[in-house]
């Protein structure tokens, strides 16, 4: 019998302590400073995108972790469907067996995309089983919580999740519940990581807390993408522009700004880009994904969708996502 522990996709580190716990990052902490960016870190420390892949003819997923109280679950894909989804909250111990399993059958073990989780044991027990390193375009996606997803049932039921595993995508998800703020920790990242292809989503969490005004914003946003290109100059990027949330279109927040606000003043700095030559960035309309009358309906709290919304998330923007990634 065959056992390969667990290699990680989808962190920018993984640390394993002195008493062999692995810890994930998805931000290069150089660029955190505590306590301006102790909400960022906090987000950076969780699992949304992080898998491991095997192939295998037989096999037990063999799991000892510990996870926050608010931890959402391990998800365990044979073949693309879900086979197991298990707690993460507190000390647990897993063997999970998967059965009638063909000869090089695929497996993947999700870490939960919120919630803080350390790992004392990951690895796939069984015949035949290998390890798989992924081939497909090398996506980064940037956001807040309407790309780190808390209100899905599951890691692989994000939204990006499901786009990747469609289009058969390399995923780092690079979403932030709450901290979307531009911050050089995740543009420095953003630089730093290899990338086919980028999508970002900006605007709603520098609405809602106010972070930028109408002098600041736009311009923050250009230095943003310009860096970004610097280091990935061939890689088609998509600017996702803020989702529709009904009470906040024409609300003003603390600096005078309606969300409608920042989705056009986004809108305007990718026009810009794309006047000054960059013709690799593309904006994507985020009030278009749902209808006033979807929305009402499946973003409960009125700016998370829930899982159905996320579903519908990666359905309408996975076609619009691949035309980009795939444009020269």
């Amino acid at each position: 019998m065959d056992s390969v522990n667990a290699h990680w996709t989808g962190a920018f580190q993984v640390v394993t302590d002195t008493d062999g716990w692995q810890h994930f990052r998805r931000l290069d902490p150089a660029l955190l400073i505590s306590p301006a960016t102790d909400g960022l870190e906090n987000r950076a420390t969780m699992g949304a995108g992080i898998r491991a892949s095997w192939t295998a003819s037989s096999g037990t997923v063999v799991l000892e972790a510990e996870g926050t109280s608010d931890s959402s679950p391990f998800d365990v894909l044979v073949d693309g469907t879900l086979a197991h989804r298990v707690t993460a909250a507190g000390p647990v111990s897993y063997r999970l067996a998967l059965e009638n399993l063909k000869p090089g059958t695929s497996v993947q073990l999700w870490l939960p995309h919120f919630g803080t989780v350390r790992i004392h044991e990951a690895s796939l027990q069984g015949q035949g089983v290998r390890p798989v390193t992924e081939s497909g375009k090398r996506w980064l996606t940037y956001g807040s919580s309407l790309t780190h997803c808390q209100q899905a049932d599951g890691p692989s039921e994000t939204w990006p999740a499901l786009v990747a595993t469609r289009y058969d995508w390399q995923l780092t998800s690079l979403g932030f519940a709450g901290e979307c703020q531009l911050d050089p920790a995740a543009e420095s990242t953003l630089q730093q990581l290899p990338a086919d292809f980028i999508s970002l989503c900006l605007g709603i969490n520098s609405y809602n807390a106010a972070v930028f005004s109408e002098r600041s914003y736009g311009s923050q946003v250009l230095g943003f993408l310009a860096n970004i290109r610097k280091a990935h100059p061939l890689a088609p990027i998509a600017v996702i522009t803020p989702m529709l949330s009904l009470p906040r279109e024409e609300l003003p927040n603390a600096v005078g700004m309606t969300l409608r606000d920042y989705r056009d003043a986004t809108a305007a700095v990718v026009r810009v880009l794309r006047e000054r030559g960059d013709h690799g960035i593309h904006c994507l309309d985020g009030a278009a994904v749902f209808t006033p009358d979807e929305a009402a309906e499946l973003m409960p709290d009125t700016l998370h969708p829930n899982n159905t919304g996320y579903r519908l998330m990666a359905a309408r923007l996975g076609p619009l996502l691949s035309i980009v990634a795939n444009t020269p």
